[in-house]
């Protein structure tokens, strides 16, 4: 079994929770307002996970790795669920909202991958790309 397996279940319930939140967000209030409330939670969940089970260095150290991903993913994820709480508010279908993004977003990586990061395509990849083209078209058709 991958060693990926077990974290690849934990994101996979974990985003199921979070498209089921994300649609749920009353439509009456400020998305933004709920994204504060939504940060403030994650803050206070990541400051006890940090605490209880991180690798144990000091602050000051870790402080120190932080770059420019932590905080490129800090913005991108604002606007991620921004986005995600608009569909779901101007009536897009829980069920193949998040497939479609997921979808189109792969399909944008894939040159990313191949001509950034050295990343190999095959034959089964391009096979992959018209299903998933497909998909995109049969889950908005």
């Amino acid at each position: 079994m991958p060693t990926y397996f077990w974290p690849l279940i934990l994101t996979v319930f974990a985003n199921m929770l979070y498209q089921l939140s994300a649609r749920d967000v009353s439509h009456t209030i400020d998305p933004f307002f709920s994204l504060i409330i939504t940060y403030g939670v994650a803050l206070l969940g990541s400051l006890i996970l940090y605490l209880v089970g991180g690798k144990q260095q000091s602050l000051s150290f870790d402080l120190h790795q932080v770059n420019w991903a932590s905080i490129t993913m800090g913005l991108a994820i604002i606007f991620i669920e921004f986005g995600y709480m608009l569909s779901y508010k101007a009536g897009a279908p829980i069920g193949s909202t998040a497939m479609t993004v997921n979808i189109i977003l792969t399909l944008l990586l894939i040159p990313i991958g191949l001509i950034f990061l050295q990343e190999s395509f095959t034959l089964r990849n391009t096979v992959g790309v018209v299903l998933a083209v497909a998909a995109i078209y049969l889950l908005n058709s």
